[in-house]
């Protein structure tokens, strides 16, 4: 089979080109995500419309699900109420403050 050089130029051309590669910074990601909470649509069907990977909505779901974890803190930064600890008995009656950080790690603060 012969094909001409016109022929060639014509199947190139009605091929559609890959869409380009949007980088999108972490503040876009969030409200695409919220976007896609809010609309209802499928997975696939939110990243058809706005033509983009659904590997990637998968990515940044978990990467910003992570994210929230991390903002789960309390703000000890106002005044507290200070009311003297009850007396410990005992060989180690100096710790006044113990806080279990997980994984096994346990911060102990004492009085001087």
């Amino acid at each position: 089979m012969i094909i001409s050089t016109s022929d060639t130029a014509l199947s190139s051309q009605s091929q559609p080109k890959p869409a380009k590669r949007v980088k999108r910074s972490r503040s876009q990601w969030k409200a695409l995500l919220k976007e896609f909470n809010t609309s209802g649509l499928s997975k696939t069907a939110f990243c058809k419309k706005h033509r983009i990977a659904t590997s990637s909505l998968y990515r940044w779901q978990q990467i910003l699900s992570q994210d929230a974890g991390d903002t789960d803190f309390i703000d000890v930064t106002g005044p507290l109420s200070i009311t003297p600890a009850a007396p410990v008995h005992g060989p180690d009656n100096n710790w006044q403050v113990e806080l279990e950080l997980g994984a096994g790690i346990v911060l102990r603060l004492r009085t001087v």
